[in-house]
């Protein structure tokens, strides 16, 4: 489902915000798997790259946390 997107504010700030309100309403669940980067992406309908920093971003803040393997 794509977001509306406010031509005033950063793209990947409105990202952050509805991942997080997604996560609130619990359509993430903690300890679940977020899409990976290109489906968000795809979901989203933004460029790749944006949807890696909203995840770097996410991972900065401790919102997420990446697990390799």
């Amino acid at each position: 489902m794509a977001i509306h997107i406010d031509p005033s504010r950063p793209i990947y700030l409105q990202i952050m915000e509805e991942i997080k309100k997604r996560a609130v309403r619990g359509s993430y669940l903690p300890g679940a798997q977020l899409p990976s980067v290109r489906d968000m992406a795809r979901e989203m309908e933004v460029n790749p790259n944006t949807v890696a920093r909203v995840y770097m971003e996410l991972e900065r803040e401790e919102f997420i946390e990446t697990r390799r393997g």
